[in-house]
């Protein structure tokens, strides 16, 4: 039996890698509509990539009709399967309402998800939540240390953020604040 399932796997494969690589050509010669043609066969069979690029792609309205309720379903099955990327925008959809109802608190946890995997526009906008308290409870601590986390890989307006929470904790609150973004940014800055 495991054999069998092997061997279907194999069979399966190539043209699930094929239609993938096909899709890719096609959007880098701007034939979106091809493309996304060839992005579906393979997210339908769990390429986690090709799952993002379609959910951009219905975003977008690159080579599909723009339609929010598609771009969240490929958003969050990616999402859903680990991809960061995907986190990020599907958090966005739910902070603005795009193809879901608006859910300050999904948008949170989401962002987290991505922020916890490194990617540094997430661990900016969880800074920017924590410092207003919009999905979470408000906290210059929590602020401080992703707006830190995201200054550290790059992100220059996470400098102003990290400041601005800075300024707002008490003399007694900061040496816990600086110990939590020290921990923070070791377990969640990507390494490069």
């Amino acid at each position: 039996m495991r054999r069998i399932f092997c061997a279907c796997m194999v069979l399966f494969a190539k043209p699930v890698l094929a239609d993938f690589s096909d899709g890719v050509l096609a959007y880098q010669q701007g034939d979106y509509a091809h493309a996304a043609n060839e992005f579906k066969s393979s997210a339908q069979f769990g390429n986690v990539t090709a799952q993002y690029n379609l959910g951009f792609m219905y975003a977008k309205g690159q080579g599909v009709p723009k339609n929010y309720n598609q771009a969240f379903f490929w958003f969050s099955r990616a999402a859903k399967n680990g991809d960061p990327e995907s986190q990020f925008h599907l958090a966005g959809m739910y902070e603005n309402g795009l193809g879901v109802q608006q859910d300050y608190y999904q948008a949170t946890k989401w962002y987290r998800k991505a922020a916890e995997q490194g990617d540094a526009n997430a661990q900016l906008t969880l800074g920017g939540i924590y410092g207003i308290g919009l999905g979470a409870a408000q906290s210059y601590k929590q602020a401080y240390a992703w707006f830190n986390v995201a200054a550290l890989q790059g992100k220059a307006s996470a400098e102003q953020g990290r400041e601005v929470a800075f300024d707002a904790l008490s003399p007694q609150q900061l040496p816990d604040a600086q110990a939590f973004s020290e921990t923070i940014a070791k377990k969640y800055q990507k390494h490069q």
